[in-house]
């Protein structure tokens, strides 16, 4: 009986480290991460912009392609556009994605040696 038990405990924590990264770094879809790039948390109220498009390509959380998508916003009643964006800093970028339907959104520091332009990171020279 300890046996079992023991094994249904460390089947549970297994299972439980795999949903909590797997909801934590692993983007939805075509989505992918830019390399070296450093990325803060999805903003928490994504969930009153549903019905998520791109308006152009689908460039999942790539910080290097500036990418524009448009949703419907629940407190107004309207849908929306809105492209990726450079941040508070020449250094960071507000990335745009659409996954599951919703609009998502999160701050993203550029890889070393690259810099926001209009909305994407770029190489500094």
């Amino acid at each position: 009986m300890e046996n079992k038990l023991k094994i249904g405990l460390a089947s549970l924590v297994v299972i439980a480290v795999v949903v909590i990264a797997l909801n934590i770094s692993s983007p939805t879809g075509n989505a992918t991460f830019t390399s070296g790039a450093n990325y803060g948390p999805i903003n928490p109220s994504f969930n009153i912009y549903t019905k998520c498009a791109y308006l152009d390509i689908n460039d999942g959380w790539d910080v290097t392609m500036k990418t524009s998508v448009s949703y419907f916003d629940r407190t107004t009643g309207k849908t929306e556009e809105v492209s990726d964006a450079c941040g508070g800093t020449s250094r960071s970028v507000v990335e745009q994605d659409c996954e599951d339907g919703y609009r998502k959104w999160r701050n993203v520091n550029c890889p070393s040696g690259m810099s926001c332009v209009e909305g994407a990171c770029v190489p500094r020279y």
